[in-house]
């Protein structure tokens, strides 16, 4: 009996001895787990690092009118790309996005200002998911203008002009302007992508007008991308009414002055259809003429006067003419 309680008296103490030592050995373990860890993620931190290389040949090599597609040789030593963009100016309205991903091209859509700086960074991650960004590479551009290829004048008159517009896509309309010669906006007007039409009672006969044009197409909400304007149309309405009176075979011609004009010529003919030749010319708003041809003008033939005015912008002539007038000298 006395050896059986002596030997469960030995296990038992053995048993003890085993759990403290098992209970000390456990702590140093997880201790070597943690200082593992710890190790292994030092060395993730030096062997990850920020990329070296800048990316090359950033550019816009796509776009329309709300849209851009941004291109890059990627950097070698790039896991993924950062891209940021804001309005030319106003860097307060930087937006980016994250993360785009190993990829050498982006699309960046619902634009709507005019130019923009765009800018993009490789990066590289440590596991924590925390970015290493590289040197910057930068933009500049814009949406695709969307700028009609022609624009040509299809009617005009007092109150009126119409406009044919060439080389938009039906996916865009037309916005028009009208400025009187002083450089005034009259008016604006909206069309389709072939054509729009300004009605202004400030049109009148007697001036010259200019014209340009934009395109334009409404996104969705309410948000408008326009175009870049055309470059000016410039045109006038008649000159009238034009009077002719004479005296002792001379006759006298008066007009209104035309707004933007420089100056005025008057042509006679002996024929109301044509060869016309230039029998005076003047600054002011009316001429005396007594030779046709370089001869004096003969009682009892009829002869055919018109006026016209002249302008020049940017190194360009343009005219208005008057009706033909027909007078018989008595």
């Amino acid at each position: 009996m006395k050896i059986r309680q002596n030997l469960w008296r030995h296990c038992f103490s053995y048993c003890c001895l085993l759990g403290l030592f098992a209970g000390m050995l456990l702590p140093a373990a997880d201790a070597g787990n943690r200082q593992q860890a710890q190790a292994a993620e030092r060395l993730e931190h030096i062997l990850v690092k920020a990329p070296d290389q800048a990316v090359a040949d950033f550019r816009i090599s796509s776009a329309t009118m709300d849209s851009v597609t941004l291109s890059w040789t990627k950097a070698s030593d790039a896991q993924t790309y950062y891209i940021s963009y804001w309005e030319s100016g106003k860097p307060s309205t930087a937006a980016e996005r994250e993360d785009i991903g190993d990829v050498s091209e982006y699309t960046i859509t619902n634009l709507k200002q005019v130019k923009y700086i765009f800018q993009i960074q490789p990066a590289n991650k440590l596991h924590t998911g925390i970015p290493l960004k590289g040197a910057i590479a930068k933009t500049q551009g814009a949406p695709a203008a969307a700028v009609p290829e022609s624009v040509r004048l299809n009617h005009v008159a007092a109150g009126y002009c119409s406009l044919t517009v060439g080389g938009l896509d039906s996916l865009y309309r037309s916005e028009a302007e009208i400025y009187d010669a002083s450089g005034r906006l009259l008016e604006s007007s909206e069309g389709d992508c072939a054509g729009v039409a300004i009605k202004d009672d400030s049109i009148k006969n007697n001036g010259f007008y200019a014209v340009r044009v934009r395109g334009f197409y409404d996104q969705a909400g309410g948000c408008r991308s326009y175009g870049d304007w055309s470059e000016y149309l410039y045109f006038a309405t008649v000159v009238k009414p034009v009077k002719l009176s004479q005296k002792n075979g001379k006759v006298t011609v008066k007009w209104q002055a035309v707004q933007g004009a420089e100056g005025y010529t008057i042509a006679i003919s002996k024929s109301a259809s044509g060869g016309f030749r230039k029998a005076a010319a003047t600054a002011g708003t009316s001429a005396v003429v007594t030779k046709y041809s370089g001869t004096k003008l003969k009682s009892g033939k009829t002869y055919y006067f018109k006026v016209t005015a002249s302008m020049t912008r940017e190194n360009q002539d343009y005219t208005a003419d008057s009706a033909v007038y027909k007078i018989k000298i008595k």
